[in-house]
């Protein structure tokens, strides 16, 4: 530019319109890669490195050079326009010049119409495994999966085990008119004792005996939970790995002590009014908390219900979540 130029403010405007146009059609193309060219050309063979050796590297530098560009202010935004335009029709070029040189390859995949090399199944197993490797790392940081993902329904209520007798000054039961024993209440709900750590894991009073009963991360201490025992139904392993990115997209960097982040499922999951169907849990039947022998168990209605997540610093700069698991409104379930 020359000295003393001055940019008219239309001008920049008109310049950024065409900056974010052209942004546009880097995404829209880069998408069309992915839904539309992806599935015939990612399989064996020479048709499995174009993207990666010949697209990938492009717009990569493309996005950089944008960067750069930008950042030096409205002098370099022509600049950056240029670039954008070369990287895209090399990026175009590259793909027309594979697609010829892979034309004849004996190695090529010939695929009928409307079949491709990586399908439907192929594509829902490798997401499967991702999801299945990132809930294995929130079971390394905490106990979340272990308690609220991994039981099943008998050991959410071994969890909550019995209803806890009222006792006297002498530790002796309480029994009302009828003879029948009092329970402890809290809050209106059944308080409850013998609560088997579901971390444990699958039959832990036939494996650990006494030990069932100890916290599983601290053996110096029982195993406590409130009057509700909850957790994310089975096959739910995706909704709990959005949870929690979430919940840390919540955290503020700024505390280094433990943080609380409760949040609305939707807000995880996107709009709907099924989310609580994801949940389930039990608590004992404050009105009959027994039935001779048999203990009442009753379904938690998760209607309206939140999510709690618990994380703690990790040392390295991060947080690692300690728990997660869905709180229910107490109104619903008296």
């Amino acid at each position: 530019m020359s000295r003393g130029f001055k940019a008219h403010p239309d001008n920049l405007a008109k310049a950024a319109k065409d900056a974010h146009g052209h942004a546009e059609k880097v995404e829209r193309f880069s998408s069309n890669l992915d839904s539309q060219t992806r599935g015939r050309l990612l399989g064996k063979g020479k048709y499995g490195q174009i993207v990666e050796k010949a697209i990938r590297p492009i717009i990569d530098s493309m996005i950089t050079d944008m960067s750069k560009a930008m950042a030096k202010g409205h002098r370099s935004i022509g600049h950056g326009l240029d670039i954008t335009r070369k990287n895209i029709n090399e990026a175009e070029e590259a793909i027309r010049k594979d697609m010829r040189r892979h034309q004849d390859d004996r190695d090529a995949v010939h695929l009928k119409l409307g079949q491709r090399v990586l399908n439907e199944d192929d594509l829902r197993d490798r997401h499967r495994k991702q999801v299945a490797e990132r809930v294995d790392d929130l079971r390394r940081q905490g106990h979340g999966p272990q308690r609220h993902l991994d039981p099943t329904d008998e050991m959410l209520k071994e969890r909550l085990r019995e209803p806890a007798k009222r006792v006297d000054g002498n530790g002796n039961p309480i029994f009302d008119s009828h003879g029948k024993p009092i329970y402890s209440q809290q809050d209106g709900y059944i308080q409850s004792s013998g609560k088997v750590d579901p971390a444990h894991g699958p039959n832990a009073k036939e494996r650990l005996g006494e030990d069932a009963y100890l916290d599983a991360e601290n053996k110096d201490k029982r195993h406590k939970c409130d009057a509700f025992s909850t957790g994310f139904n089975h096959g739910q392993d995706e909704a709990f790995m959005h949870a929690d990115l979430h919940g840390r997209s919540l955290l503020d960097p700024a505390k280094a002590d433990r943080q609380y982040i409760r949040f609305a499922p939707e807000d995880a999951w996107g709009p709907g009014d099924n989310h609580h169907e994801r949940f389930r849990g039990f608590y004992i039947d404050p009105d009959r908390p027994m039935t001779g022998k048999d203990i009442n168990y009753k379904p938690v209605d998760f209607r309206d219900s939140g999510l709690l997540a618990i994380y703690d610093p990790d040392g390295k700069g991060g947080h690692k979540l300690v728990t997660m698991y869905p709180e229910p409104k107490r109104e619903r379930n008296a």
